[in-house]
């Protein structure tokens, strides 16, 4: 294990210089005209302003509130696999969204159909939960996944009806890009990202409790019923404000939490620090290598992402199952 501070200084580090390197390299910007005392000129303040510096913002932000978001849903399920995704949140901003870009719909609107299908999501959730026990987690992974099932079936039956120019926008947007990011999406993930850290970061002894067990938790003195939704709620906020700004960026809620459990440990306070820095750092390097790789074409994020996250998540899975027959 590593000292706390040393490696939370360490992430923010790593964390400013790859925004710092992403916002200037391949910017056509020239920043020797500040470092002199003049001023840009007007189009390299656009496209500094405009265009690289919301983007960065949006990256940033996506991947602190998927490393939040993931470190919850792993505490609430006690399992290192789980994803935001696991809630069938992905699929409802996914199949929102893409039917507001049929429709032809701007950006905001997009990104407001997107939300609202995430919560449409987790409502659907919520119905099917009424009946059971508060704290029965395998229940509410199996009516995630149902949903998912479900949404992700409507979305492909959307998807084959579209003409070719809008299954291509639609295609590339839910495989996660920040190429369309604006103010409006940045200005979202930075007034929803302190309310789902902050939410979470006050339930760390809960999340703790429940890496034990539902019933530990309660007996510990814990209101599970309220608590575990609350949670539940926080992180699918994050996930639907991912999707409805860039689409589906996969693996990172996932990816981002691991890799703090493996340096800190279990403690939740230690991965609400961490995992959210691992997580900014993971999206912002991701969005530059989807820039570098293939330029001036450019790759969707998600691609990138998903082609680290699914080779890791095999090796979570064949080291548990090792585990296990040990």
């Amino acid at each position: 294990m590593f000292r706390p501070s040393a490696l939370y200084l360490f992430l923010s580090l790593a964390l400013l210089l790859s925004s710092l390197f992403s916002l200037l390299q391949g910017s056509g910007i020239d920043f020797a005209l500040l470092y002199h005392g003049q001023p840009l000129p007007a189009l390299e303040q656009h496209l500094l302003l405009q265009l690289r510096l919301p983007r960065l913002l949006l990256a940033l932000c996506t991947g602190m509130l998927l490393g939040s978001a993931g470190v919850a849903i792993q505490a609430r399920f006690r399992n290192p696999l789980a994803e935001p995704g696991l809630l069938g949140i992905y699929s409802g901003a996914a199949l929102a969204a893409a039917l507001a870009l049929s429709l032809g719909a701007g950006m905001l609107t997009v990104s407001l159909a997107g939300f609202a299908g995430s919560l449409l999501a987790l409502l659907a959730i919520r119905l099917l939960l009424a009946r059971s026990h508060p704290a029965d987690g395998s229940r509410l992974i199996l009516c995630g996944v149902a949903i998912t099932t479900l949404l992700g079936s409507l979305l492909t039956l959307l998807i084959t009806t579209l003409p070719d120019g809008s299954l291509r926008s639609i295609t590339f947007w839910l495989m996660g890009s920040f190429a369309n990011a604006e103010w409006t999406h940045a200005q979202l993930q930075l007034l929803a990202l302190p309310l789902v850290w902050c939410g979470l970061f006050r339930q760390w002894r809960l999340l703790n409790a429940l890496q034990l067990g539902e019933m530990t938790a309660f007996h510990l003195g814990f209101e599970v019923h309220r608590g575990a939704w609350l949670v539940v709620v926080l992180a699918s906020l994050a996930a639907g404000v991912v999707v409805s700004s860039c689409g589906m960026i996969g693996f990172v809620g996932l990816l981002a939490p691991h890799l703090a459990r493996l340096l800190l440990g279990s403690d939740a306070r230690r991965l609400l620090l961490a995992a959210p820095l691992l997580g900014g750092w993971l999206t912002v390097s991701a969005d530059w290598l989807a820039r570098s790789l293939l330029a001036p074409a450019e790759l969707p994020v998600g691609v990138i992402t998903s082609l680290l996250g699914a080779p890791f998540f095999l090796w979570l899975l064949l080291r548990k199952q090792e585990s296990s027959h040990a």
